[in-house]
């Protein structure tokens, strides 16, 4: 397994992180809930680390796919506004994850953690989710044609491609 395999395995993985902590949060806050809170302020740091994992693997699979000859289905050109946005991404889950780690030492040395600091951080989860959202589209635009933007004519990716006639072809070559 090399940094591209590793990437592919482990790049949904702030995604999803991000969206459960922003719904743990969310729920906790909402409910009163201070266990929930607690878990969705852990994800949030989790979220963080596999942030990292993401972007050190990315970076490494950016490198070997942009000096790799052509693969069949691949775009290299949408590779840097990804990786642009990944470290938007980084910083943005950074960030969340830093403050979700404060509000988790002053509950701990207060007893209890301030709910007006845990509301920011379900906020700044959000933003951060955004940004993952934006990221992983992104992404998916390298090697998946049907989320790339389509400009013009509509047409079924691969019956097109293949010879296939569409059926307004086949009814014009008939009548």
């Amino acid at each position: 397994m090399n940094v591209v395999h590793l990437h592919l395995a482990i790049n949904h993985s702030p995604l999803y992180t991000e969206l459960f902590a922003f719904a743990l949060l969310v729920i906790g806050l909402l409910a009163r809930k201070r266990t929930l809170v607690t878990a969705g302020l852990v994800v949030a740091i989790i979220g963080a680390l596999c942030a990292f994992a993401a972007t050190w693997s990315g970076d490494g699979a950016a490198d070997i796919i942009k000096h790799s000859p052509p693969i069949a289905g691949v775009d290299k050109t949408l590779i840097d506004p990804h990786e642009e946005a990944a470290g938007y991404f980084e910083t943005a889950a950074y960030i969340t994850g830093g403050l979700a780690l404060m509000s988790l030492i002053i509950g701990w040395r207060r007893g209890e953690r301030f709910r007006w600091l845990d509301t920011l951080i379900a906020l700044a989860v959000l933003f951060s989710l955004s940004i993952a959202v934006r990221t992983a589209l992104l992404g998916g635009r390298i090697h998946h044609p049907e989320v790339r933007a389509v400009v013009g004519q509509i047409r079924a990716p691969n019956a097109l491609r293949s010879g296939a006639r569409s059926s307004a072809e086949m009814s014009a070559t008939t009548t």
